[in-house]
């Protein structure tokens, strides 16, 4: 019974999740089809989506919403159904104001954003009562906005809310912070960043929890002794890239006993004028206008641990300038004009493990003296000489860098029981023998590159660096003698394992002329290995035999690709060929088509020609004699071509329609002759027609029609027996000129007349 119970109970329990889960599924399903959403729900990011208004969806299971990018200029009021957001990003938007009840309901709301809007005054926040909803609320991001002051709001609250512990006000064109304090509503304040604001002066900042203050890249002067009276939680303070800013150097210091951390970098400050900050524990103070240090200057900074005074103008130090600083481990004076160390300064800090001295003019390495210092950078500090005993006074050093100096010479018996890495880079140096590392027994490492070593070194130079494993010996002028013991000695101790100390690539030969720039094993394999240099006679033969194999089945291969292309080249003409003659074909066979086409659908010439109209008729010419006549007129070569002519003149049409009964008999038909001008154009058109065609015309079915009908229009019973006729033929000029014989008699009728 109980196994039953327990069995239903678990299936209710899991059929109330599935209901739960489908419900929760079913609620941001809208939200989830425009924006991206997480596996579990928790994220969804809707940046950049364009989005004016929020979609449908909620759901208690939403953590981080982003909505940021879109095109919002109200705020979205569906949000209070996000119960348990923690972070909303609604920046890059075009909100000019929030409402009062803007974060109902968001309790476990942790992070706003709402940078990058167009809020341009604290008013349009509702300062005093939009973020008391959110009771969680611990970042607010309002930068890149438009405030422009930091001043009181009459009998209002600048930003009222007891959760808020980061407020973000970069980028809002600050000038001022003036009338009552803008921090009271905050009652949990604990980090202000008003970076990038045009702001002139910090005047009435009062916060009990205020921790850290960031102003850097604002337009900062002078900053009272007494601002940070008020502050008394401040421990960081950021003030860098104020260009014009200086502290005060008068008996009024700028004071705060609870300051650790202060970055007032890239400013002008003259003086360091740390007095006023007994628990300082990091001070950078780099790219300021420092050019010197006076006695006990950091006497009163006994906490400080930290100090970087780099990229200044300090040109020289005092053996007391240190004093008090017995906490200090990491001093940084690279970049100024040091020319000189006194050996008691470092005395004064008994904590100092790391010094930094680069870029400075050490001309020599005195006899410094720290029990602590572990690190020492000398490099570029045009440093000639080394004191036989100037590493004797550090007695913990471990990391020493002579790099990038003037050295040409290491004294013998430098000696350090601490030292284990000694850089000695680009130098000037060409010698070395058994007795320059002989004082160094806890050597690890040695770097040597880019100096003038020659001769190859020995492997006794080491034998007191019993812990050394690095040796860089790169970009030296070696001199290569293979036939040197010593040389392979060497670069077996070097380069062999187990105890390998350099890459052997590392080693290049600078002489003799004819083993420049290759490496020391290239140079001297075979003379190191001379039973690898004799030919084998077996060998010789096999590689030779192997060789002829190799390049004759080459020249086969060759010769088979060869001919393959050819064919294939020959294929491919022959198609080209055969596609080109099938072209060929093809056209002719059109031609000849679009000919027999044309032909069958060209009209007959003779039906374009339209009959004489009856004025065109009576305007012919009339005949002076018969037709028969007419014939028989001209020279009898004349005659007798007429006379093979199969054509019949007008005058033999008509005689023959008399002869068939169709008109009655005319006695006489005469040709009526027409002026000179007529006649001119009557020759000009007879040319366009031959003679045979002018026959032809006149025996077509509209001729005679046109001449019958003519004919009957002008007979009548009156006349006397006598016709006059008038035609006027259109000829066509003949396609070759041939030459005629003309009569004298301009009035005789000529050939080409008719």
């Amino acid at each position: 019974m109980v196994r039953l119970l327990t069995a239903i109970c678990f299936l209710f329990a899991t059929k109330v999740a599935i209901g739960e889960i489908a419900d929760f599924e079913q609620d941001l399903n809208d939200l989830c089809y425009v924006c991206t959403c997480s596996i579990d729900k928790t994220n969804i990011n809707c940046s950049g989506r364009g989005l004016s208004e929020l979609p449908n969806g909620s759901s208690s299971q939403v953590r981080n919403l982003n909505i940021s990018n879109n095109d919002f200029s109200v705020f979205p009021e569906k949000l209070y159904t996000f119960a348990n957001l923690v972070t909303l990003d609604i920046s890059a938007n075009r909100l000019s104001e929030l409402p009062g009840n803007a974060l109902q309901n968001l309790t476990a709301l942790e992070l706003l954003n709402l940078s990058k809007n167009n809020f341009e005054s604290w008013l349009s926040l509702n300062p005093n009562n939009a973020f008391k909803l959110a009771t969680n609320l611990k970042i607010l991001d309002l930068s890149h906005n438009r405030f422009r002051t930091m001043g009181n709001l009459a009998n209002q609250e600048l930003l009222t809310s007891g959760s808020i512990e980061t407020l973000i006000l970069e980028h809002c064109e600050i000038i001022s912070i003036h009338g009552r304090s803008p921090l009271a509503g905050l009652t949990n304040i604990k980090e202000l960043k008003l970076n990038f604001n045009p702001l002139l002066r910090i005047k009435s900042l009062m916060s009990a929890t205020l921790r850290s203050l960031e102003v850097s890249n604002c337009a900062l002067s002078t900053i009272n002794h007494n601002e940070f009276m008020f502050l008394p939680s401040l421990i960081r303070l950021i003030m860098s890239h104020n260009y014009r800013l200086e502290l005060s150097s008068s008996a009024y210091h700028l004071f705060s006993d609870s300051l650790k951390y202060l970055d007032i970098s890239f400013c002008n400050i003259m003086q360091p004028n740390l007095q006023g900050f007994p628990n300082l524990r990091k001070a950078i103070l780099n790219h300021n206008m420092i050019r010197f240090l006076r006695s006990n200057e950091f006497l009163n900074n006994t906490r400080l641990e930290y100090l970087d005074i780099s990229y200044n103008n300090i040109g020289s130090l005092r053996s007391d300038t240190f004093r008090g600083l017995s906490l200090i481990k990491h001093l940084d004076l690279s970049w100024n004009e040091l020319a000189n160390i006194p050996e008691d300064t470092l005395l004064e800090m008994p904590s100092l493990t790391q010094l930094k001295l680069a870029r400075n003019f050490l001309t020599s390495v005195g006899h410094l003296r720290s029990l602590s210092l572990t690190v020492l950078d000398l490099s570029f500090c045009e440093i000639s000489n080394i004191g036989k005993g100037s590493l004797e006074g550090l007695q913990s050093l471990i990391d020493l860098d002579l790099s990038r100096n003037l050295l040409s010479h290491i004294p013998d018996s430098l000696s350090s029981n601490t030292l284990k890495y000694l850089n000695l880079n680009y130098n000037r140096i060409s010698f070395i023998n058994n007795y320059t590392f002989f004082m160094l027994p806890r050597l690890v490492g040695l770097s040597v590159i880019g100096n003038r070593f020659t001769t190859i070194w020995k492997r006794s130079f080491f034998e007191s660096n019993r812990y050394l494993e690095r040796l860089d010996l790169a970009d030296n002028m070696w001199r290569c003698d293979c036939a040197d013991p010593n040389m392979v000695d060497f670069f077996e101790f070097v380069t062999l394992e187990p105890n390998k100390k350099e890459e052997s690539y590392n080693l290049v030969c600078n002489s003799p002329m004819n083993l420049f720039g290759q490496s020391w094993l290239q140079a001297c394999y075979f003379v190191w290995n001379p039973t690898e240099k004799a030919a084998n006679p077996d060998g010789l033969i096999l590689f030779i035999i192997i060789m002829i194999a190799g390049l004759a089945i080459c020249l086969l291969l060759v010769s088979c690709v060869k001919r393959s292309m050819k064919r294939r080249l020959l294929a491919i003409q022959a198609e080209r060929e055969r596609q080109v003659e099938e072209a060929r074909d093809r056209l002719r066979q059109l031609r000849i088509q679009a000919e027999q086409e044309a032909l069958i659908s060209t009209p007959d010439p003779r039906d374009l020609i339209p009959p004489p109209s009856y004025d065109d008729a009576l305007s012919m010419p009339k005949l002076s004699s018969s037709s028969r006549s007419l014939n028989e007129s001209g020279t009898g070569k004349t005659k007798r071509r007429r006379g093979r002519r199969k054509t019949k003149s007008s005058g033999d049409l008509l005689e023959e329609t008399e002869r068939n009964g169709d008109l009655p008999v005319l006695d006489d038909v005469e040709l009526a002759e027409t002026s000179d001008g007529n006649r001119q154009r009557r020759r000009r058109e007879l040319n366009r027609y031959g003679s045979h065609e002018v026959a032809e015309l006149e025996q077509s079915p509209g001729a005679r029609r046109r001449q019958l009908s003519g004919y009957n229009a002008n007979y009548s019973p009156q006349m006397n027996g006598s016709v006059t006729v008038q035609v006027e033929a259109q000829l066509e000029r003949p396609v070759h000129n041939n030459t005629r014989r003309h009569s004298i008699d301009d009035n005789e009728l000529r050939e080409s007349d008719l």
